[in-house]
């Protein structure tokens, strides 16, 4: 039976040409990749996950490919984020399409230690089209991370995972109210919430506690508590992730970057990144430039 979530191997790939994982990670029982396959064959088939599967397609054209959500009444054409709960059958027509895909796998030991023995996502329903611009920062931040990992990249691509998990189960679920632990958990993703939708602002722990209305000492212990690095760690991080996705995918010039990416001049921007990455920014892309 086909896993979607797995890198095929052993599974025939049949009507599928120039499969690779351009790069991976793996958290726990948690994985993630960007991979890319051409389906040059008409094929169709059933598919079953043994973890909470999400992908995310990087392509700019929409995807084709029809995909029945557990019934044949419920086929449907799959969206930019597809989300598939573990251990059901799925049949999948896939359109004859070269496809760039970020892929992840969420197991059990990952989500239980997240939620802290809560299970949010037992109830959620597969979804061949997820609509959240959070979710899609995410996706297209693990990208960025994965092609070109700087300075603590593990920490950064486990925050990101338990980011799109708590972001998936806000959005498809029903949790339960009144628990502290639930209580904690949304407001840590509202604080991460906040750092993306913000980056080009100032960012210190006082302005992310006024604006998201907490005390300077309650966000910074939830945060660390939530995600395992500092407030400020996260902030600094982000930003250059964000720096990375701009200079590869982008031709504004570089002191425009460093204004979008919250940076007070170039010479700070250059510095920072240069600390994180080893690299200029010029340099990267440069790099990057050539890589692709």
């Amino acid at each position: 039976m086909f896993r979607p979530e797995s890198d095929w191997t052993g599974q025939g790939r049949l009507g599928v040409q120039n499969f690779y994982i351009e790069a991976a990670a793996t958290v726990r029982d948690a994985h993630v990749d960007v991979r890319h396959f051409d389906w040059v064959q008409p094929s169709s088939g059933v598919f079953s996950p043994e973890k909470h599967y999400l992908d995310y397609s990087l392509d700019g054209q929409p995807r084709r490919s029809m995909v029945s959500m557990g019934r044949p009444d419920r086929r449907a054409a799959s969206g930019d984020i597809l989300y598939m709960p573990p251990h059901r059958q799925y049949f999948g027509e896939p359109a004859l399409q070269e496809r760039h895909l970020v892929c992840v796998a969420l197991g059990e030991e990952f989500l239980d230690e997240l939620f802290d023995g809560e299970q949010p996502l037992n109830k959620v329903e597969p979804c061949a089209d997820v609509q959240n611009i959070s979710m899609r920062r995410l996706f297209a931040g693990l990208a960025a991370e994965l092609r070109t990992p700087g300075f603590a990249s593990q920490t950064l691509v486990e925050s990101m995972l338990m980011g799109l998990a708590v972001e998936l189960a806000r959005h498809m679920g029903r949790p339960e109210r009144g628990g502290l632990h639930s209580r904690s958990t949304r407001q840590v993703q509202n604080v991460i919430d906040y750092v993306m939708e913000n980056l080009s602002a100032p960012l210190g722990v006082a302005d992310i506690a006024r604006d998201c209305n907490m005390s300077v000492r309650h966000v910074a212990r939830i945060f660390k508590e939530g995600t395992g690095v500092s407030l400020g760690e996260f902030v600094a991080r982000s930003r250059i992730a964000l720096a990375k996705e701009l200079l590869r995918s982008d031709g504004a010039r570089i002191k425009e970057i460093s204004w979008r990416c919250g940076f007070n001049s170039t010479s700070a921007f250059s510095a920072a990144f240069r600390s994180a990455t080893g690299q200029t920014p010029k340099a990267f892309r440069s790099a990057s430039a050539q890589v692709h």
